[in-house]
């Protein structure tokens, strides 16, 4: 049995919405601490929060870079509310397969680093 699924491999070798926001209006980096996974994540808002260009970077395992790229392909076009409504399990079940449990820190990495973006906007805009 394969540790990661097809969908996982495909995006962790060959990542959607990798890279840097030329001029982002959010930014925020998370370290997953028991890997060393790290994580950078930028955004770019319209007027009224709908997410024009949503980009990450950074050092990470297979997993989470797949996640990432799954994740963030998603994006674009979506309001904040709609994004900060997505769950942990919308994230695993968008990985097409089982994550073993020793992982699941990995392939949740992008949504803990979106979410730690919104709550810095919206510190921002107090």
């Amino acid at each position: 049995m394969a540790l990661y699924t097809d969908k996982i491999l495909e995006h962790a070798r060959y990542p959607k919405n990798f890279g840097r926001v030329a001029k982002p209006d959010v930014r925020f980096e998370e370290l997953n601490p028991l890997c060393g996974d790290r994580i950078r994540v930028e955004l770019r808002l319209a007027d009224g929060g709908p997410i024009l260009e949503a980009r990450f970077s950074g050092e990470m395992c297979a997993i989470a870079k797949g996640s990432a790229s799954i994740l963030f392909e998603s994006l674009e076009g979506r309001t904040l509310a709609a994004i900060a409504a997505i769950t942990d399990v919308d994230v695993l079940e968008s990985l097409a397969g089982p994550i073993p449990k020793n992982r699941i820190q990995c392939a949740l990495l992008p949504i803990s680093a979106l979410r730690g973006a919104l709550k810095s906007k919206s510190a921002r805009m107090r």
